[in-house]
């Protein structure tokens, strides 16, 4: 299962959200990127008092492969968590506190770089829904060893896949993806990443990522959470992949059967067992609409990223399920930490 731009609407294809940034088009981006520097948002400018953490530019980024970095530099406000990644520092000890501390981060966020749920419209001509049809190309494949991938450092598209990959395991602890044991770079007009399991060793996964990226460092961060959503629900600590289907007792996933009590399989009783799936206020994305596994990963995310909901819509209990679990909570706390510093990193402002 992966993560496509959204849903088709006549010739228009939406994510997420229905917010419209003040920003650059790609095409900018990628000549701004050129220059060294970040496309920004103009309606968003970082507050002066907001801690101004050593930033790099893409050229340095890419010149570190992942898992070799040098030392990092952390700011007094972050901890060093894993080697050469930077966390703000999660100030919580329990759910309670995790839960505040992780709104208040949130509200910061928000101030900063805007709505965190954003997504940016794609138009698409009628060749460009053709090809949307089509299978991802797959550019490069990496064997995964912890954070490393073995990269040609003279190779300038290397370089840049690494940075992608340095990202994903920047925000996703490594103790919270140790089923990831490959890593792909593709290319694919809508598809911007995916994970699947391997065909032979159904405990390992590959994470897959679009060589072509969304034009807000948020949504491309959103996107890597949304996909460990996947890897959090379907894993072979929430799922069986050896079971048979007449032998499962609970839900047989397309991965293998659903263990009780695991997250998805909770997840699909409380939303989805009734067939009741046609409402899209429901949902919170047009996107979530298409099945159980990405309602799960974008309710998820959305979990991740917005303040706790105060109402008792259905979509507002979809995100509310996740308070169910504790260590969800303090997960949360600590994907926010690690956002947040990776932000703070790869978002310039004017």
């Amino acid at each position: 299962m992966g993560k496509r731009t959204g849903s088709f609407l006549s010739v228009v294809f939406l994510l997420l959200g229905i917010s419209v940034l003040a920003g650059c088009t790609i095409l900018e981006e990628m000549v701004m990127e050129e220059a060294g520097e970040t496309a920004v948002s103009e309606q968003y400018p970082i507050e002066k008092e907001t801690p101004a953490a050593a930033r790099q530019t893409k050229e340095n980024k890419e010149g570190q492969p992942a898992g070799k970095k040098g030392k990092s530099v952390c700011e007094s406000y972050e901890e060093e968590v894993e080697p050469g990644v930077c966390s703000y520092k999660v100030d919580c000890k329990n759910p309670k506190t995790c839960e505040a501390w992780a709104e208040n981060l949130i509200f910061d966020m928000e101030e900063w770089y805007g709505e965190l749920t954003y997504s940016e419209e794609w138009y698409f001509d009628e060749k460009m829904l053709r090809k949307s049809k089509k299978d991802a190309d797959v550019l490069a494949s990496y064997p995964v060893r912890g954070n490393t991938i073995r990269i040609d450092p003279s190779d300038e598209d290397e370089q840049y896949y690494a940075w992608l990959w340095e990202r994903f395991t920047w925000i996703i602890p490594s103790k919270e993806r140790k089923m990831v044991s490959n890593y792909e770079v593709f290319e694919h007009v809508d598809l911007m990443a995916y994970v699947i399991q391997d065909d032979e060793d159904y405990e390992k996964w590959t994470y897959a990522v679009n060589v072509e990226q969304a034009t807000f460092e948020t949504e491309r961060v959103l996107t890597d959470i949304h996909e460990f959503g996947h890897l959090l629900a379907l894993n072979a600590k929430q799922v069986d992949p050896y079971k048979s289907e007449s032998s499962c007792k609970t839900y047989m996933w397309d991965e293998g059967c659903a263990n009780r009590g695991s997250y998805m399989y909770e997840f699909y009783k409380q939303f989805w067992e009734d067939g009741d799936s046609e409402d899209e206020e429901n949902f919170v994305s047009d996107y979530a609409m298409n099945d159980v596994y990405e309602d799960f990963a974008e309710s998820w995310s959305h979990f991740v990223v917005t303040p706790r909901p105060e109402g008792d819509s259905i979509v507002e209990q979809k995100i509310e399920f996740f308070y169910d679990y504790e260590e969800l909570v303090m997960l949360r706390a600590n994907l926010l930490g690690r956002m947040a510093s990776w932000l703070e990193r790869n978002v310039e402002y004017e």
